[in-house]
């Protein structure tokens, strides 16, 4: 059985289809962040390669299909975006500086965190670029010379994080502007949040998919800047 798993050209698809449809269904039946469908179908996946042996090089063989996706699917997202033109143009300075903060503290955290633990330059290249999403921060990782795996896990533990609990997060602390919500999830938690982020409303999922564009745009330029001057 496992080995007939193992060379199943698309066992890697379904099982992930699988599992997220499945974490889908419990979400809708107990809705909290740790049945979130991104976080509960990763751990579900997980599961089932521990338990029937699975190696992950043979789950990709048929999961790499979904990874190619990764781009378009990215791309998409330029659609809410044209969608709520009036509102970006009317508050664009505004949303372009917020922007500006949000990467100037996601970028000096990382390195301040490194500092103080004593953990390194090389984890520091790695990590400066938590918040941006996988394909931008693969080849920011790349031109500081980061362990680019290490980037890519943490971008995914980031991006599952940020869906998992920036609706309950964002009624914590108050934040009930929808551009507000939107600019900040995108900022923090890029593709993965914005997922989140439009099932909020359109206006948090047109900010949402701008922040991770204008985000992974200003992360590329202050990240080795930033860099630079810690280490």
């Amino acid at each position: 059985m496992i080995e007939f798993l193992s060379n199943a050209t698309y066992f890697g698809a379904t099982l992930t289809i699988g599992m997220f449809l499945l974490a889908v269904v419990i979400n809708r039946r107990w809705t909290n962040p740790f049945t979130t469908p991104l976080f509960l179908g990763t751990i579900g996946v997980i599961c089932v390669l521990i338990l029937t042996g699975v190696p992950y090089e043979k789950y990709n063989m048929g999961a790499k299909y979904l990874t190619y996706m990764l781009t378009p699917v990215t791309v998409c997202f330029a659609v809410p975006m044209y969608r709520q033109l009036p509102l970006l143009r009317k508050h664009m300075f505004t949303i372009l500086f917020s922007m500006l903060i949000g990467v100037v503290a996601s970028v000096f955290s990382v390195c301040i965190v490194c500092i103080l633990f004593g953990l390194g330059d090389v984890i520091a290249k790695s990590l400066v670029a938590i918040s941006v999403t996988t394909a931008l921060a693969v080849g920011i990782t790349s031109k500081l010379g980061g362990v680019v795996a290490l980037t890519v896990s943490a971008v995914i533990v980031t991006g599952i994080l940020g869906a998992s609990v920036s609706d309950i997060l964002c009624r914590a602390i108050g934040l009930r502007n929808p551009i507000s919500r939107g600019i900040a999830i995108g900022n923090a938690s890029h593709a993965a949040g914005t997922t989140k982020a439009m099932q909020m409303g359109p206006i948090e999922g047109a900010m949402s998919s701008l922040a991770i564009v204008i985000s992974g745009l200003l992360t590329a330029v202050l990240a080795p800047i930033v860099v630079w001057l810690f280490f």
